[in-house]
């Protein structure tokens, strides 16, 4: 069996998973690994290299993507032959930093006949007609000032209808001035953190959070307390005991695993913000679909003290490429805002801020919304028949009732990566959650994130039926 030695160092800037690629690929330009040479397990090669098998199985998914090895079945990996004739154009390649493989949909650029991605929603279904005359109308040369700088703060109108919105859905109250519109949930939580990062030096966060906000937290000097999760939400216990200037909760579906905090535990951490002037940032990533029972309210709705930041995204409703954001911000962060405290002068598009003011206006968003809550509920519904169906004893299924994924925890023996391995096998793409927790500890033994916004019903009970298959082989 080939022996791999790279050195790799945690503490860099550079993922664990780039290193081991660069290493690999390194070794075979430079012939020191030769052609047809069997690389380690990933169970093995982790173990070897005292790591988790993530980083390990996310290079040999770059490799085998970027044809320097190919997959046998049932046997593992192999190097193949390099044109080594070239070399000159191998090295150039080497220097490019390749794409990271998304750890919540596929790439455009891959073939997978079931892809069970989190960040995908249903496109057949977008208003296409609709949304193209309302961005041409955009574009007529009377809205000229549409192709200028927009306003700081978001296009007025809209950001009156947005407040109108989110109080009928979400019960959040605030006035239009309030609202800062962003391109995109990052981009609202970088802005964010510029406006409280001179008084916040302890963040609580929950301890499994989308790998996003992980990344962009680790940007800002803050001291990180993970708070734990509980099956009503996050533990109020670790809240008290955090010394946290903020908190940061996904209190209405939290991302991954998907409880929702219970109302009692609501009204102590909004009375511990309130006795300590702390800050509760609340994501509401997709507190609009909720299925079977009434929407959740907002931890905004319920704050009397001024201390809870507000977030949204219409992502969910519209779709990510639009990256339209916004958040409502306290009067005190407001100030900060117009003073300049943070490095941005322009926000969201003016044409898509506008186009989606005359969707709202026309009273097609309201429409759409109705028709995409009913979509995915019946979504929703069909993958647990079909996970009920195929995995009646076998599996736990974590999170459903609400937003756009659930977790899937099967009982055959099998790891994280080895599911995922499986799955895609059988051509259907689920994805790791170890890779949302703060640290190995708040990791879900062998879970893996099942998406269906993006699927069709019948795509869904196909693609359940093959990972039931591919499952099977480790009971």
């Amino acid at each position: 069996m080939l022996q791999l030695t790279p050195k790799l160092d945690e503490g860099a800037k550079e993922a664990l998973y780039l290193q081991l690629y660069r290493y690999i690929q390194g070794e075979m330009i430079a012939g020191r690994i030769p052609a047809d040479a069997r690389l380690p397990s990933i169970r093995r090669l982790a173990e070897a290299l005292g790591v988790s098998r993530t980083p390990v199985a996310l290079a040999y998914d770059q490799l085998l993507a970027e044809g320097y090895v190919i997959s046998k079945p049932r046997s593992g990996l192999y190097t193949v032959e390099l044109d080594l004739g070239n070399r000159s154009q191998m090295s150039d390649r080497t220097s490019a930093t390749p794409s990271p493989s998304r750890a919540y949909h596929a790439s455009h650029t891959e073939s997978v006949r079931y892809d069970f991605g989190y960040g995908s929603i249903d496109v057949h279904h977008f208003p296409w007609t609709k949304w193209r005359r309302l961005v041409n109308q955009c574009l007529l040369p009377e809205n000229n000032r549409m192709l200028l700088y927009g306003d700081w703060q978001g296009e007025a109108e809209l950001r009156r209808h947005i407040a109108q919105y989110l109080h009928q859905t979400r019960g959040v109250r605030c006035t239009p001035d309030q609202i800062v519109i962003g391109a995109g949930t990052y981009h609202s939580l970088d802005l964010l953190f510029q406006l409280i990062k001179r008084e916040v030096t302890t963040l609580a966060i929950e301890a499994a959070v989308n790998d996003g906000v992980k990344s962009l937290v680790e940007q800002y000097p803050f001291t990180c307390h993970p708070l734990g999760l509980q099956d009503d939400g996050i533990s109020i216990h670790d809240v008290i005991h955090s010394g946290a200037d903020a908190v940061y909760v996904t209190p209405s579906h939290q991302f991954p695993f998907g409880m929702t905090l219970s109302a009692g535990k609501r009204m102590k951490l909004l009375k511990w913000a309130s006795e300590h002037r702390a800050y509760i940032i609340e994501n509401d990533y997709d507190g609009e679909f909720r299925y079977g029972t009434r929407p959740i309210p907002s931890l905004q709705s319920l704050d009397e003290s001024g201390r809870v930041i507000y977030l949204g995204t219409f992502s969910r409703a519209l779709g990510p490429a639009f990256r339209l954001s916004y958040l409502v911000l306290p009067p005190s962060l407001l100030d900060r805002f117009w003073t300049k405290q943070h490095s941005y002068d322009q926000l969201a598009s003016p044409i898509l801020q506008k186009a989606l003011l005359f969707f709202m206006q026309s009273g097609d968003f309201d429409r759409h919304m109705r028709k995409m809550r009913t979509l995915y509920h019946r979504k929703h519904d069909v993958l647990l028949e079909a996970l009920t169906k195929h995995f009646p004893k076998s599996a736990k299924v974590i999170g459903a009732g609400s937003g756009l994924h659930v977790l899937l925890q099967p009982v055959n023996g099998m790891d994280e990566v080895e599911l995922v391995q499986a799955a895609e096998q059988v051509g259907v793409k689920v994805y790791p959650t170890s890779v949302y927790a703060l640290s190995p500890e708040w990791s879900l033994p062998a879970t893996v994130l099942l998406g269906f916004g993006g699927l069709a019903e019948e795509e869904i009970r196909t693609g359940v039926g093959l990972l039931a298959e591919a499952f099977g082989r480790g009971f």
